[in-house]
């Protein structure tokens, strides 16, 4: 089953489709109050990292620690440029030392296989833009690891954690990304009977309903617009378990380290929001009480209380208290985020 395929289906289910011609098609359904969610996660899309050395090799490429990370779990990384900026940032799926996928969105993907393939062909690794093959759904609501567990015939899942399992015949993986928010890969031929067989117990939703939740965690998401715009410090990856600062060596790692040791970083990401409106682009520039820039949007979506976004904004600005706006005029309301943003992941 094709996107266009795809979208029809989700079309006949209730779906009405916005960017239908960009790389990241979005569905929309109508909002419910149900404790359980099944989410199109369409503008989402996978590589897969295959072959006796894909642990050498990315672990010599990405942020994460590879090696001390369990079979079967998953964390937060980047691969960066030399000078240490960001060139894709993902979650890393770790099946086994010989295979791993990357969930990004589908629109960074050509550029996280075109620049993590220079380096791929000195080691016996291949990697795959397999996002026309599967498709990532996703389960979210209160509990659902153990609804996911429930729904899918698997043991109790715990956050962090894997697990395949058999989708009429063929492979997927269940990806407990939090407490809240199951991430499903599944085959693309599977994908439409899967989503009648859960929807039997979770009231269909937009990739916007997860975009949300990922926002209010803080967790940040690249898009071909701001690839090699941030330092992972900047979007706070640090803080998310997707940045080592014990392993070897790896691209942009002397940079990476020389921020943290120095405390040089003058912009983080924050967690903010603006009243409804057209939903403004990554990498837009936001604005002080001056006209110069002082940071950029990472990503925005759609809210029950206006617009929700993440940004990187310059720390002294916002702690003055100016009052930030969109280069539109509207205002910038900054809101916590649900972890210590000033902690030091070295202590």
């Amino acid at each position: 089953m094709d996107q266009r395929q795809w979208q029809d289906f989700l079309s006949s289910e209730g779906a009405i489709w916005e960017d239908v011609d960009t790389p990241n098609p979005a569905a929309h359904f109508p909002t419910t109050d149900a404790d359980l969610h099944l989410v199109d996660l369409s503008p989402l899309g996978a590589i897969a990292v295959e072959g006796p050395d894909s642990q050498k090799f990315l672990q010599g490429q990405l942020t994460c620690d590879l090696v001390a990370l369990p079979d079967n779990h998953s964390t937060l990384g980047a691969h960066c440029n030399p000078k240490g900026r960001m060139i894709s940032a993902f979650s890393t799926l770790k099946l086994s030392q010989s295979e791993f996928f990357l969930r990004l969105p589908r629109d960074l993907a050509p550029i996280a296989r075109d620049t993590l393939g220079k380096y791929a062909v000195f080691f016996k690794t291949e990697l795959r833009d397999i996002g026309n093959r599967v498709r990532w759904l996703g389960l979210q609501g209160r509990n659902a690891p153990a609804r996911a567990s429930e729904l899918l015939g698997l043991d109790d899942l715990t956050e962090g954690e894997l697990r395949v399992f058999d989708c009429g015949g063929e492979r997927a993986i269940a990806q407990v990304v939090s407490d809240q928010q199951v991430a499903l890969l599944v085959p693309a031929q599977e994908s439409a009977n899967l989503w009648q067989r859960l929807t039997a117990s979770a009231d269909p939703a937009g990739y916007c309903h997860w975009l949300q939740q990922q926002i209010a965690a803080g967790i940040p998401q690249l898009h071909a617009e701001t690839s090699e715009m941030f330092i992972p410090q900047m979007a706070n990856l640090h803080l998310l378990g997707g940045v080592s600062f014990k392993k070897g060596c790896y691209t942009g790692q002397e940079v990476v380290a020389r921020m943290q040791y120095r405390g040089a970083a003058k912009r983080r990401l924050y967690r903010a929001r603006c009243t409804s409106g057209e939903i403004p682009s990554p990498g837009l520039e936001i604005y002080g009480e001056g006209e110069q820039s002082i940071g950029n949007l990472v990503v925005a979506c759609r809210g029950e209380h206006g617009t929700e976004l993440l940004a990187v904004l310059t720390i002294g600005k916002v702690a003055a208290g100016e009052e930030l706006r969109l280069a539109d005029g509207r205002a910038l309301e900054i809101l916590e985020l649900p972890y210590d943003a000033e902690a030091d992941p070295l202590a």
